[in-house]
């Protein structure tokens, strides 16, 4: 049989063109606050990749990881408790005219991916206790005048301090209420087709 070495890709099929499916894992009693009260940064951790945010992915597989992590570690009680996915389908044009800043390459001469990261992984004081608003992006101050950027995109870090990533792995993170807002309207209309969850086995 006479194949191409590519099968033609299938064609885009409105509306689902429009929007971006994101995913985040968590636990079951994450879900439940995040439903009841919404997306709540300062819940969120300071040190991570991009600083203190909302994170979810383009990627199913990479968030089921995510949710085993979250729930294997140790920081939730496992008791009527079970790793989760949620999925948000979001509008391209809103996270447009959000204040984003995006990065593709992750090498190792990068050194505007490389000295955010690093500045955002070491967003702790000198205690080494976490601090809720400290090492922003040094973005254009558009919230409260703290200058953080509404969204950032780039590759998932394996390990900042030998410049290293994880292969076919994305994230996106939320990190202004303006960010997050957009992800609790899609919450709030109740409609599985904005947003949704499951377990993950």
């Amino acid at each position: 049989m006479n194949r191409t070495l590519y099968d033609p890709a299938p064609n885009w099929v409105p509306p689902r063109s429009d929007l971006l499916t994101l995913w985040h894992g968590c636990t079951d009693f994450d879900r439940k606050g995040i439903e009841r009260t919404g997306i709540d940064l300062k819940f969120s951790r300071v040190d991570l990749d991009f600083g203190r945010g909302f994170y979810a992915t383009t990627l199913e597989r990479q968030a089921k990881h995510w949710a085993h992590r979250r729930y294997n570690s140790g920081w939730i009680s496992k008791h009527d408790n079970c790793p989760v996915l949620l999925r948000f389908c979001v509008p391209r044009l809103t996270l447009a005219k959000l204040m984003s800043l995006h990065f593709v390459s992750p090498d190792y001469d990068n050194s505007d991916y490389w000295s955010l990261v690093q500045h955002c992984r070491q967003s702790k004081n000198a205690k080494g206790k976490r601090m809720p608003l400290v090492n922003h992006h040094n973005g254009p101050a558009i919230e409260d005048g703290n200058r953080w950027y509404d969204i950032v995109y780039g590759p998932v870090v394996a390990s900042w301090e030998q410049r290293v990533c994880l292969v076919g792995m994305d994230q996106i993170s939320f990190h202004t209420t303006a960010g997050v807002s957009i992800l609790n309207r899609l919450i709030s209309t109740g409609e599985k087709e904005n947003y949704s969850w499951q377990p993950v086995e």
